[in-house]
């Protein structure tokens, strides 16, 4: 494990500082605290990846107590230069108010550059900040458009909203065949779903329209590699 950090940290701080001219010589760390001041050199050097790992050190207490004030600070060195794991993890300290005031609309400012960035998880969280009116106004219409961008990602949550969404025209239009659609890809993954919300769903669905559905979950989770689902029975061909 501690040549791991070593060379780990070692690899951030070449990336970060110049390389040393040819022939010259090199101190590798050794030990978990000298690769521990080499994150620190290379975190001060600016460099971002380290910025973020280091933040994360603090954060799960991994060189002694959690400091989530120290992780904060790091995350947010980080995040201002565009690094998008950082972002993440200082939206998320945000919400929950971890080494930082708690502040809504800071965690949706950051989850949104993120979410601009193409983070699938972002644009989840983000839409859930839509969806309840935390730290932005509320906006249905939105968050189905951030559910939908983070569905094509592969967060499965994301299917599980969407089907909701469609089945109560809530932010889109009402869709029956969609709303199944999502609800048959989020139990092809495993997810527990709401027997009374399909029994409900299907009750006034005609058979054509919920094996278009399958049809269409089938081909969606075929195209979809992120989430690695288990796959579902293929609908049958006419």
């Amino acid at each position: 494990m501690r040549v791991f950090a070593a060379t780990a940290a070692l690899c951030l701080v070449l990336t970060a500082i110049s390389l040393p001219a040819a022939g010259a010589d090199v101190t590798v760390p050794e030990t978990y605290g000298d690769a521990m001041r080499w994150y620190e050199k290379a975190a001060e050097a600016g460099h971002a990846p380290a910025q973020y790992y280091l933040g994360q050190i603090y954060e799960r207490g991994l060189r002694g107590p959690r400091d989530y004030t120290a992780a904060a600070r790091w995350y947010r060195k980080a995040a201002e230069q565009g690094y998008l794991e950082a972002q993440m993890r200082l939206a998320d300290m945000y919400y929950r108010g971890l080494g930082v005031l708690r502040d809504a609309r800071e965690a949706a400012r950051w989850y949104r550059k993120a979410a601009e960035a193409g983070s699938a998880e972002a644009q989840y969280n983000l839409a859930l900040l839509y969806d309840r009116g935390r730290g932005v106004e509320r906006d249905i219409k939105r968050a189905a458009e951030l559910y939908e961008q983070a569905a094509d990602g592969g967060v499965i949550e994301a299917w599980v909203a969407l089907s909701v969404l469609y089945a109560s025209g809530m932010g889109v239009a009402a869709d029956p065949v969609k709303a199944l659609m999502w609800l048959e890809m989020a139990t092809a993954a495993g997810v527990a779903t709401d027997p009374a919300f399909r029994e409900a769903l299907t009750a006034g669905m005609s058979e054509e329209q919920q094996a278009e559905a399958r049809r269409l979950a089938f081909e969606r989770l075929e195209r979809n590699p992120a989430a690695q689902p288990p796959p579902i029975e293929p609908p049958a061909r006419p």
